[in-house]
Protein backbone atom coordinates (compact mmCIF):
# COMPACT_ATOMS: atom_id res chain seq x y z
CA UNK A 1 0.00 0.00 0.00
CA UNK A 2 2.85 2.41 0.84
CA UNK A 3 4.54 1.70 -2.51
CA UNK A 4 1.26 2.18 -4.34
CA UNK A 5 0.58 5.54 -2.62
CA UNK A 6 4.15 6.68 -3.28
CA UNK A 7 3.83 5.83 -6.97
CA UNK A 8 0.45 7.62 -7.13
CA UNK A 9 1.84 10.79 -5.52
CA UNK A 10 4.86 10.72 -7.83
CA UNK A 11 2.60 10.35 -10.84
CA UNK A 12 0.47 13.30 -9.78
CA UNK A 13 3.57 15.46 -9.29
CA UNK A 14 4.92 14.57 -12.71
CA UNK A 15 1.56 15.23 -14.31
CA UNK A 16 1.33 18.64 -12.69
CA UNK A 17 4.86 19.61 -13.75
CA UNK A 18 4.66 18.61 -17.40
CA UNK A 19 3.52 15.78 -19.62
CA UNK A 20 0.30 15.84 -21.60
CA UNK A 21 -1.54 19.06 -20.89
CA UNK A 22 -4.41 18.56 -23.29
CA UNK A 23 -7.94 19.25 -22.09
CA UNK A 24 -6.68 21.82 -19.58
CA UNK A 25 -8.83 24.87 -18.68
CA UNK A 26 -8.97 27.58 -21.34
CA UNK A 27 -7.33 30.18 -19.13
CA UNK A 28 -4.33 27.88 -18.67
CA UNK A 29 -3.99 27.38 -22.44
CA UNK A 30 -3.92 31.14 -23.01
CA UNK A 31 -1.65 31.83 -20.05
CA UNK A 32 0.82 29.25 -21.33
CA UNK A 33 0.67 30.78 -24.81
CA UNK A 34 1.51 34.19 -23.33
CA UNK A 35 4.27 32.93 -21.04
CA UNK A 36 7.56 34.58 -22.12
CA UNK A 37 5.97 35.48 -25.46
CA UNK A 38 7.76 38.70 -26.41
CA UNK A 39 5.63 39.32 -29.52
CA UNK A 40 2.17 39.64 -27.91
CA UNK A 41 1.39 43.27 -27.05
CA UNK A 42 -2.36 43.02 -26.36
CA UNK A 43 -4.34 40.09 -24.97
CA UNK A 44 -7.60 39.51 -23.18
CA UNK A 45 -11.06 38.00 -23.34
CA UNK A 46 -14.64 38.68 -24.38
CA UNK A 47 -17.55 37.08 -22.51
CA UNK A 48 -19.79 36.67 -25.52
CA UNK A 49 -22.79 35.01 -23.86
CA UNK A 50 -22.73 37.49 -21.01
CA UNK A 51 -22.98 40.36 -23.49
CA UNK A 52 -25.69 38.64 -25.54
CA UNK A 53 -27.70 37.91 -22.40
CA UNK A 54 -27.39 41.50 -21.19
CA UNK A 55 -28.50 42.70 -24.61
CA UNK A 56 -31.54 40.36 -24.33
CA UNK A 57 -30.76 39.22 -27.85
CA UNK A 58 -33.82 36.98 -28.08
CA UNK A 59 -36.06 40.05 -27.99
CA UNK A 60 -34.41 41.68 -31.02
CA UNK A 61 -37.00 41.63 -33.84
CA UNK A 62 -36.33 38.90 -36.44
CA UNK A 63 -32.58 38.83 -35.75
CA UNK A 64 -33.14 37.46 -32.25
CA UNK A 65 -34.84 34.30 -33.52
CA UNK A 66 -32.13 33.68 -36.11
CA UNK A 67 -29.37 34.27 -33.59
CA UNK A 68 -30.98 32.04 -30.99
CA UNK A 69 -31.33 29.23 -33.53
CA UNK A 70 -27.66 29.51 -34.51
CA UNK A 71 -26.52 29.56 -30.88
CA UNK A 72 -28.47 26.43 -30.04
CA UNK A 73 -26.55 24.57 -32.75
CA UNK A 74 -23.19 26.10 -31.87
CA UNK A 75 -23.52 25.33 -28.14
CA UNK A 76 -23.32 21.59 -28.79
CA UNK A 77 -19.95 22.11 -30.46
CA UNK A 78 -18.38 25.14 -28.73
CA UNK A 79 -18.61 26.19 -25.10
CA UNK A 80 -20.29 29.59 -25.46
CA UNK A 81 -20.25 30.14 -21.70
CA UNK A 82 -16.46 30.19 -21.79
CA UNK A 83 -14.83 33.51 -22.76
CA UNK A 84 -13.34 33.97 -26.22
CA UNK A 85 -9.67 34.81 -25.57
CA UNK A 86 -7.45 36.77 -27.94
CA UNK A 87 -3.80 37.79 -28.40
CA UNK A 88 -2.41 40.43 -30.78
CA UNK A 89 1.22 40.53 -31.86
CA UNK A 90 3.24 43.65 -32.61
CA UNK A 91 4.47 45.67 -34.28
CA UNK A 92 1.18 47.34 -35.20
CA UNK A 93 0.70 49.01 -38.58
CA UNK A 94 -0.13 52.72 -38.81
CA UNK A 95 -3.83 51.85 -39.14
CA UNK A 96 -3.66 49.81 -35.92
CA UNK A 97 -3.57 46.38 -37.57
CA UNK A 98 -1.52 43.85 -35.56
CA UNK A 99 1.13 41.72 -37.24
CA UNK A 100 -0.71 38.54 -36.27
CA UNK A 101 -3.97 37.96 -34.36
CA UNK A 102 -5.02 34.88 -32.41
CA UNK A 103 -8.36 33.75 -31.01
CA UNK A 104 -8.89 30.87 -28.55
CA UNK A 105 -12.21 29.03 -28.10
CA UNK A 106 -13.23 26.00 -26.07
CA UNK A 107 -14.54 23.00 -28.02
CA UNK A 108 -17.29 20.78 -26.61
CA UNK A 109 -17.21 18.09 -29.31
CA UNK A 110 -14.44 17.91 -31.91
CA UNK A 111 -16.20 15.42 -34.22
CA UNK A 112 -19.47 17.36 -34.40
CA UNK A 113 -17.59 20.64 -34.88
CA UNK A 114 -15.60 19.15 -37.77
CA UNK A 115 -18.79 17.83 -39.37
CA UNK A 116 -20.50 21.20 -39.00
CA UNK A 117 -17.57 23.09 -40.53
CA UNK A 118 -17.30 20.69 -43.48
CA UNK A 119 -21.04 20.97 -44.05
CA UNK A 120 -20.61 24.75 -44.25
CA UNK A 121 -17.92 24.37 -46.92
CA UNK A 122 -14.72 24.53 -44.87
CA UNK A 123 -12.12 22.10 -46.18
CA UNK A 124 -10.29 20.40 -43.30
CA UNK A 125 -6.87 18.77 -43.39
CA UNK A 126 -5.22 16.49 -40.83
CA UNK A 127 -1.72 17.07 -39.51
CA UNK A 128 -1.13 14.44 -36.87
CA UNK A 129 -3.74 15.07 -34.17
CA UNK A 130 -4.49 18.55 -35.55
CA UNK A 131 -7.41 19.55 -37.78
CA UNK A 132 -6.38 22.50 -39.97
CA UNK A 133 -8.10 24.94 -42.32
CA UNK A 134 -6.88 27.97 -44.26
CA UNK A 135 -9.03 30.53 -46.08
CA UNK A 136 -7.28 33.67 -47.29
CA UNK A 137 -5.90 35.65 -44.38
CA UNK A 138 -7.58 33.44 -41.75
CA UNK A 139 -6.65 29.95 -40.55
CA UNK A 140 -7.67 27.78 -37.64
CA UNK A 141 -6.77 24.54 -35.97
CA UNK A 142 -8.65 22.18 -33.64
CA UNK A 143 -7.28 19.66 -31.15
CA UNK A 144 -9.18 18.10 -28.28
CA UNK A 145 -11.01 20.91 -26.41
CA UNK A 146 -9.13 23.82 -28.01
CA UNK A 147 -9.69 25.77 -31.21
CA UNK A 148 -7.13 28.41 -32.26
CA UNK A 149 -7.91 30.95 -34.97
CA UNK A 150 -5.09 33.00 -36.52
CA UNK A 151 -5.31 35.97 -38.88
CA UNK A 152 -2.60 37.89 -40.71
CA UNK A 153 -2.88 40.41 -43.50
CA UNK A 154 -1.35 38.85 -46.59
CA UNK A 155 -1.69 35.28 -45.29
CA UNK A 156 0.85 32.89 -43.77
CA UNK A 157 1.89 29.25 -43.58
CA UNK A 158 -1.04 27.73 -41.68
CA UNK A 159 0.56 24.52 -40.46
CA UNK A 160 3.67 26.26 -39.13
CA UNK A 161 1.87 29.08 -37.28
CA UNK A 162 -1.01 27.04 -35.87
CA UNK A 163 1.25 24.16 -34.83
CA UNK A 164 3.60 26.56 -33.05
CA UNK A 165 0.63 28.17 -31.28
CA UNK A 166 -0.67 24.81 -30.04
CA UNK A 167 2.81 23.89 -28.83
CA UNK A 168 3.01 27.08 -26.76
CA UNK A 169 -0.33 26.26 -25.09
CA UNK A 170 1.20 23.05 -23.73
CA UNK A 171 3.84 24.84 -21.66
CA UNK A 172 3.78 26.27 -18.16
CA UNK A 173 1.37 29.06 -17.30
CA UNK A 174 2.69 32.62 -17.05
CA UNK A 175 1.42 33.30 -13.55
CA UNK A 176 1.77 36.72 -11.92
CA UNK A 177 0.19 39.72 -13.59
CA UNK A 178 -0.80 37.84 -16.75
CA UNK A 179 -2.94 35.38 -14.80
CA UNK A 180 -4.39 38.23 -12.72
CA UNK A 181 -5.56 39.93 -15.91
CA UNK A 182 -6.98 36.71 -17.38
CA UNK A 183 -8.83 36.01 -14.11
CA UNK A 184 -10.97 39.14 -14.37
CA UNK A 185 -14.68 38.39 -14.56
CA UNK A 186 -15.69 41.49 -16.54
CA UNK A 187 -17.52 41.47 -19.88
CA UNK A 188 -14.45 42.65 -21.79
CA UNK A 189 -10.82 42.49 -20.65
CA UNK A 190 -7.69 43.90 -22.30
CA UNK A 191 -4.15 43.49 -21.08
CA UNK A 192 -1.35 45.54 -22.64
CA UNK A 193 2.27 44.53 -22.10
CA UNK A 194 4.27 47.76 -21.87
CA UNK A 195 7.46 45.74 -22.18
CA UNK A 196 6.38 44.05 -25.43
CA UNK A 197 4.93 47.29 -26.78
CA UNK A 198 8.31 48.95 -26.34
CA UNK A 199 10.16 45.91 -27.70
CA UNK A 200 8.10 45.65 -30.91
CA UNK A 201 7.73 49.36 -31.72
CA UNK A 202 10.09 51.48 -33.79
CA UNK A 203 10.10 54.84 -31.95
CA UNK A 204 12.48 57.67 -31.13
CA UNK A 205 13.27 55.82 -27.90
CA UNK A 206 15.52 53.55 -29.93
CA UNK A 207 17.84 56.51 -30.50
CA UNK A 208 18.57 56.91 -26.78
CA UNK A 209 21.96 55.99 -25.38
CA UNK A 210 22.58 52.39 -24.38
CA UNK A 211 22.45 53.27 -20.67
CA UNK A 212 19.09 55.02 -21.00
CA UNK A 213 17.65 52.21 -23.09
CA UNK A 214 18.69 49.71 -20.43
CA UNK A 215 17.12 51.91 -17.76
CA UNK A 216 13.91 52.17 -19.76
CA UNK A 217 13.83 48.42 -20.35
CA UNK A 218 14.09 47.85 -16.60
CA UNK A 219 11.23 50.29 -16.02
CA UNK A 220 8.86 48.60 -18.47
CA UNK A 221 9.84 45.06 -17.46
CA UNK A 222 6.81 43.06 -16.29
CA UNK A 223 4.63 46.18 -16.59
CA UNK A 224 1.04 45.96 -17.81
CA UNK A 225 -2.11 48.01 -18.13
CA UNK A 226 -5.33 46.07 -17.54
CA UNK A 227 -8.52 47.51 -19.03
CA UNK A 228 -11.98 46.14 -18.25
CA UNK A 229 -15.48 47.01 -19.37
CA UNK A 230 -18.73 45.95 -17.75
CA UNK A 231 -22.32 46.62 -18.79
CA UNK A 232 -24.72 46.89 -15.87
CA UNK A 233 -28.21 48.13 -15.09
CA UNK A 234 -28.22 51.74 -16.20
CA UNK A 235 -24.44 52.15 -16.40
CA UNK A 236 -21.32 51.31 -18.39
CA UNK A 237 -18.01 51.17 -16.54
CA UNK A 238 -14.61 51.20 -18.26
CA UNK A 239 -11.61 50.95 -15.93
CA UNK A 240 -7.86 50.67 -16.32
CA UNK A 241 -5.40 49.44 -13.71
CA UNK A 242 -1.69 50.21 -13.92
CA UNK A 243 0.28 47.09 -13.03
CA UNK A 244 3.71 48.69 -13.26
CA UNK A 245 7.16 47.82 -12.03
CA UNK A 246 8.26 49.85 -9.00
CA UNK A 247 10.65 51.84 -11.21
CA UNK A 248 7.85 52.87 -13.58
CA UNK A 249 5.28 53.47 -10.82
CA UNK A 250 7.69 55.84 -9.08
CA UNK A 251 7.83 57.93 -12.27
CA UNK A 252 4.08 58.64 -12.37
CA UNK A 253 3.29 62.35 -12.05
CA UNK A 254 -0.45 62.63 -11.32
CA UNK A 255 -1.29 64.49 -8.09
CA UNK A 256 -4.37 64.13 -5.90
CA UNK A 257 -6.22 66.86 -4.04
CA UNK A 258 -8.93 65.62 -1.70
CA UNK A 259 -10.13 69.19 -1.13
CA UNK A 260 -10.55 69.83 -4.89
CA UNK A 261 -9.03 73.30 -4.46
CA UNK A 262 -9.35 74.01 -8.19
CA UNK A 263 -13.06 74.69 -7.56
CA UNK A 264 -12.21 77.90 -5.70
CA UNK A 265 -10.99 79.39 -9.01
CA UNK A 266 -13.96 78.36 -11.17
CA UNK A 267 -16.60 80.88 -10.12
CA UNK A 268 -20.23 79.94 -9.56
CA UNK A 269 -23.10 78.31 -11.40
CA UNK A 270 -24.16 74.80 -12.37
CA UNK A 271 -21.66 73.53 -14.95
CA UNK A 272 -22.60 71.07 -17.65
CA UNK A 273 -19.05 70.07 -18.61
CA UNK A 274 -15.81 70.23 -16.65
CA UNK A 275 -12.13 69.35 -16.97
CA UNK A 276 -9.53 69.42 -14.21
CA UNK A 277 -5.80 68.62 -14.36
CA UNK A 278 -3.34 68.40 -11.46
CA UNK A 279 0.19 67.29 -12.38
CA UNK A 280 3.59 67.23 -10.71
CA UNK A 281 5.30 69.27 -13.41
CA UNK A 282 8.83 68.79 -12.06
CA UNK A 283 8.40 65.02 -12.16
CA UNK A 284 6.89 65.10 -15.64
CA UNK A 285 9.62 67.41 -16.91
CA UNK A 286 12.30 65.13 -15.47
CA UNK A 287 10.83 62.16 -17.32
CA UNK A 288 10.70 64.12 -20.59
CA UNK A 289 14.27 65.42 -20.18
CA UNK A 290 15.60 61.91 -19.68
CA UNK A 291 13.70 59.93 -22.27
CA UNK A 292 12.44 62.51 -24.78
CA UNK A 293 14.89 65.42 -24.63
CA UNK A 294 13.83 66.97 -27.96
CA UNK A 295 10.07 66.86 -27.41
CA UNK A 296 9.82 70.26 -25.73
CA UNK A 297 11.97 72.14 -28.22
CA UNK A 298 10.07 70.57 -31.12
CA UNK A 299 6.77 71.64 -29.52
CA UNK A 300 7.97 75.21 -28.96
CA UNK A 301 9.24 75.45 -32.52
CA UNK A 302 5.89 74.31 -33.89
CA UNK A 303 4.02 76.87 -31.73
CA UNK A 304 6.16 79.84 -32.77
CA UNK A 305 7.58 82.97 -31.14
CA UNK A 306 5.75 83.51 -27.81
CA UNK A 307 6.08 79.87 -26.75
CA UNK A 308 9.77 79.78 -27.67
CA UNK A 309 10.38 83.01 -25.74
CA UNK A 310 8.57 81.65 -22.67
CA UNK A 311 10.57 78.42 -22.68
CA UNK A 312 13.79 80.38 -22.95
CA UNK A 313 12.71 82.40 -19.91
CA UNK A 314 11.98 79.18 -17.99
CA UNK A 315 15.51 77.89 -18.66
CA UNK A 316 16.37 74.35 -17.66
CA UNK A 317 13.07 73.97 -15.79
CA UNK A 318 11.17 73.76 -19.10
CA UNK A 319 7.41 73.43 -18.69
CA UNK A 320 7.88 73.05 -14.93
CA UNK A 321 9.21 76.62 -14.93
CA UNK A 322 6.07 77.92 -16.64
CA UNK A 323 3.12 75.86 -15.39
CA UNK A 324 2.10 74.92 -11.86
CA UNK A 325 0.40 71.80 -13.22
CA UNK A 326 -3.10 72.95 -12.24
CA UNK A 327 -5.84 73.55 -14.80
CA UNK A 328 -9.59 73.89 -14.45
CA UNK A 329 -12.30 74.53 -17.04
CA UNK A 330 -16.11 74.43 -16.80
CA UNK A 331 -18.92 75.20 -19.24
CA UNK A 332 -21.77 76.88 -17.36
CA UNK A 333 -25.27 78.14 -18.05
CA UNK A 334 -27.84 76.80 -20.47
CA UNK A 335 -26.44 78.21 -23.74
CA UNK A 336 -26.04 74.79 -25.36
CA UNK A 337 -27.29 73.63 -28.74
CA UNK A 338 -28.69 75.71 -31.57
CA UNK A 339 -26.89 76.91 -34.65
CA UNK A 340 -25.02 79.89 -33.19
CA UNK A 341 -25.21 79.33 -29.44
CA UNK A 342 -21.90 79.79 -27.63
CA UNK A 343 -21.75 78.52 -24.02
CA UNK A 344 -20.28 80.55 -21.19
CA UNK A 345 -17.22 79.21 -19.43
CA UNK A 346 -14.94 79.79 -16.45
CA UNK A 347 -11.29 78.72 -16.35
CA UNK A 348 -8.07 78.79 -14.35
CA UNK A 349 -4.54 78.03 -15.52
CA UNK A 350 -1.86 77.77 -12.85
CA UNK A 351 1.32 79.65 -13.89
CA UNK A 352 4.82 80.31 -12.63
CA UNK A 353 6.42 83.83 -12.72
CA UNK A 354 8.44 82.99 -15.85
CA UNK A 355 5.17 82.68 -17.77
CA UNK A 356 3.97 86.19 -16.89
CA UNK A 357 5.06 87.92 -20.13
CA UNK A 358 3.13 85.44 -22.26
CA UNK A 359 0.24 85.50 -19.76
CA UNK A 360 0.02 89.29 -20.00
CA UNK A 361 -0.34 88.98 -23.77
CA UNK A 362 -3.06 86.37 -23.32
CA UNK A 363 -4.83 88.57 -20.76
CA UNK A 364 -4.86 91.53 -23.14
CA UNK A 365 -6.22 89.42 -25.97
CA UNK A 366 -8.87 87.63 -23.86
CA UNK A 367 -10.10 90.72 -22.00
CA UNK A 368 -12.08 91.86 -25.04
CA UNK A 369 -14.54 88.99 -24.75
CA UNK A 370 -14.41 88.19 -21.02
CA UNK A 371 -16.48 89.50 -18.14
CA UNK A 372 -13.49 88.93 -15.86
CA UNK A 373 -9.83 88.13 -16.50
CA UNK A 374 -7.22 88.23 -13.74
CA UNK A 375 -3.52 87.44 -13.54
CA UNK A 376 -1.90 86.95 -10.13
CA UNK A 377 0.73 84.77 -8.46
CA UNK A 378 -1.59 81.75 -8.77
CA UNK A 379 -2.10 82.06 -12.50
CA UNK A 380 -4.63 83.23 -15.08
CA UNK A 381 -8.34 83.11 -14.18
CA UNK A 382 -11.29 84.13 -16.33
CA UNK A 383 -15.05 84.02 -16.87
CA UNK A 384 -17.12 84.97 -19.93
CA UNK A 385 -20.23 86.04 -18.00
CA UNK A 386 -20.38 88.01 -14.74
CA UNK A 387 -23.48 85.99 -13.83
CA UNK A 388 -21.16 83.07 -13.06
CA UNK A 389 -18.65 84.89 -10.86
CA UNK A 390 -18.30 83.72 -7.29
CA UNK A 391 -19.99 86.11 -4.82
CA UNK A 392 -20.86 85.93 -1.10
CA UNK A 393 -19.21 82.54 -0.77
CA UNK A 394 -21.25 81.00 -3.56
CA UNK A 395 -19.23 78.63 -5.70
CA UNK A 396 -19.60 75.92 -8.29
CA UNK A 397 -22.54 73.56 -7.78
CA UNK A 398 -21.44 70.23 -9.20
CA UNK A 399 -24.21 68.17 -10.80
CA UNK A 400 -25.48 64.81 -9.60
CA UNK A 401 -22.86 62.05 -9.60
CA UNK A 402 -19.97 64.45 -10.35
CA UNK A 403 -18.97 65.35 -6.80
CA UNK A 404 -15.40 63.99 -7.10
CA UNK A 405 -14.47 66.49 -9.80
CA UNK A 406 -11.08 68.08 -9.17
CA UNK A 407 -9.76 65.47 -6.73
CA UNK A 408 -7.70 63.29 -9.10
CA UNK A 409 -4.76 63.99 -11.42
CA UNK A 410 -7.23 64.27 -14.30
CA UNK A 411 -10.98 64.43 -13.86
CA UNK A 412 -13.82 65.36 -16.16
CA UNK A 413 -17.60 65.20 -16.40
CA UNK A 414 -20.40 65.87 -18.85
CA UNK A 415 -23.96 66.28 -17.54
CA UNK A 416 -26.26 65.75 -20.50
CA UNK A 417 -29.66 65.33 -18.85
CA UNK A 418 -31.96 68.13 -20.00
CA UNK A 419 -29.74 69.26 -22.87
CA UNK A 420 -31.24 69.73 -26.33
CA UNK A 421 -29.09 67.06 -27.97
CA UNK A 422 -31.33 66.76 -31.03
CA UNK A 423 -30.20 70.22 -32.16
CA UNK A 424 -26.76 68.73 -32.90
CA UNK A 425 -28.17 66.64 -35.79
CA UNK A 426 -26.51 63.41 -34.67
CA UNK A 427 -26.73 60.35 -36.92
CA UNK A 428 -26.45 56.58 -36.51
CA UNK A 429 -24.33 55.41 -33.55
CA UNK A 430 -23.82 59.05 -32.51
CA UNK A 431 -27.39 58.98 -31.20
CA UNK A 432 -26.33 56.62 -28.41
CA UNK A 433 -25.47 59.80 -26.51
CA UNK A 434 -29.24 60.36 -26.16
CA UNK A 435 -29.27 57.54 -23.59
CA UNK A 436 -26.66 59.13 -21.31
CA UNK A 437 -27.62 61.14 -18.25
CA UNK A 438 -24.04 61.97 -17.29
CA UNK A 439 -20.49 60.74 -17.77
CA UNK A 440 -17.51 61.00 -15.41
CA UNK A 441 -13.81 60.32 -15.94
CA UNK A 442 -10.87 60.27 -13.54
CA UNK A 443 -7.23 59.23 -13.74
CA UNK A 444 -4.49 58.89 -11.15
CA UNK A 445 -1.22 57.02 -10.79
CA UNK A 446 -3.07 53.73 -10.31
CA UNK A 447 -5.27 53.87 -13.42
CA UNK A 448 -8.46 55.44 -14.71
CA UNK A 449 -12.25 55.14 -14.53
CA UNK A 450 -14.86 56.14 -17.12
CA UNK A 451 -18.51 55.80 -16.08
CA UNK A 452 -21.53 56.39 -18.30
CA UNK A 453 -24.83 56.57 -16.43
CA UNK A 454 -28.04 56.16 -18.42
CA UNK A 455 -31.24 58.14 -17.96
CA UNK A 456 -32.98 54.80 -17.50
CA UNK A 457 -31.27 53.40 -14.41
CA UNK A 458 -33.09 50.05 -14.33
CA UNK A 459 -32.60 48.42 -17.74
CA UNK A 460 -29.14 47.13 -18.70
CA UNK A 461 -27.37 49.83 -20.68
CA UNK A 462 -26.38 47.35 -23.41
CA UNK A 463 -30.06 46.43 -23.89
CA UNK A 464 -30.83 50.15 -24.23
CA UNK A 465 -28.02 50.63 -26.76
CA UNK A 466 -29.14 47.67 -28.87
CA UNK A 467 -32.75 48.85 -28.75
CA UNK A 468 -31.84 52.33 -29.98
CA UNK A 469 -29.69 50.99 -32.83
CA UNK A 470 -32.44 48.56 -33.88
CA UNK A 471 -34.89 51.47 -34.04
CA UNK A 472 -32.40 53.47 -36.12
CA UNK A 473 -31.94 50.53 -38.49
CA UNK A 474 -35.69 50.09 -38.91
CA UNK A 475 -36.13 53.79 -39.63
CA UNK A 476 -33.35 53.64 -42.25
CA UNK A 477 -34.97 50.64 -43.95
CA UNK A 478 -38.39 52.34 -43.90
CA UNK A 479 -36.92 55.43 -45.53
CA UNK A 480 -35.33 53.56 -48.45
Amino acid sequence: MKKFLSALVLGLILASCGGNKDARPMQEYVSAFLNKNEKVVVFGEVRTMSLLTKAEYKSIPKLGLLLDGELKGIRTKLNMESPVYFALEGPFAEDGTPSLSYGFMEVNNTDSLEAELMQRGFEMEKDGDLLLHQSGDVSFGIRNNLMIIASKKGGFETSEVITAAFKRTQGDVAGGKVDEILSSQKDLVFGVSIQNLYGTSATDLQSLSKDKQEKLQKMVSDSYVMSTMSMDAGALLFETKNMFSKELADRMFFQEDGAASILTFLGAGKPRIGLSVNLDMAKMQGFMDEFSPNALSDLAESMGGPAQFALMAAGDDGLAGLLSGQLGFVLVGESFGGEYMVPDFNFHLGLKPAANPMAEMAKTFLSRGMAMIELDDKGLTGATNKQYLSEDGKGIQLPEGCGDFGKKGISAFAYLDGMDLESFDLEGPQKLVYLVKYATFEMDNNGSRLRLVAKDGKENILKQMVGLMVDEFEDAIAGM
